[in-house]
């Protein structure tokens, strides 16, 4: 054997565990804040009904309410639908065509709400989407019905 030649360990292949440690740490207290941040922003609170509220009905002269609703909920597989702005009586495409425009007119930074009921089909609120589209409306909000406690309100 020739001694002149000097044995050099191969360099371990390690693998660094701490810095993969402190992102796991830190992932978890991000999650457990939030977690707390989001289930306090749920207290539970006893809502009044409707019929005993003492609220007063504040009139919003720049937001348009659209109800989509199905006019006979009660019957399996109907899908006639009714339009109403607000609690007044349902009325023709047309017909709510026409305030939005004279409302738009009158409220030029208008917002529109569409409450639908979760049974009613997406063709059919789309009709009113398109209409609120065709008037220049911007901001619009979509509400879906998904309890069995009473209408959204």
């Amino acid at each position: 054997m020739d001694s002149t030649k000097k044995y050099h360990p191969r360099p371990s292949l390690t693998f660094n565990m701490a810095p993969m440690i402190d992102v796991v740490f830190l992932l978890i207290i991000f999650f457990v804040l939030v977690s707390t941040f989001a289930s306090a922003e749920r207290i539970p609170m006893e809502l009044p009904d409707p019929d005993s509220s003492q609220a007063l009905n504040v009139k919003l002269t720049d937001r348009a309410i659209i109800n989509v609703q199905l006019v006979d909920p009660d019957s399996p597989g109907s899908s006639e639908v009714a339009y109403s702005i607000g609690p007044n009586r349902p009325q023709s495409l047309a017909v709510i065509s026409e305030r939005l425009m004279a409302h738009k007119r009158a409220v030029p930074d208008l917002k529109v709400v569409i409450r639908a009921d979760k049974r009613v089909r997406y063709g059919d609120v789309r009709e009113i989407m398109e209409i609120v589209a065709e008037h220049g409306i911007e901001m619009m909000n979509i509400v879906a019905h998904v309890g069995d406690a009473g209408p959204a309100s």
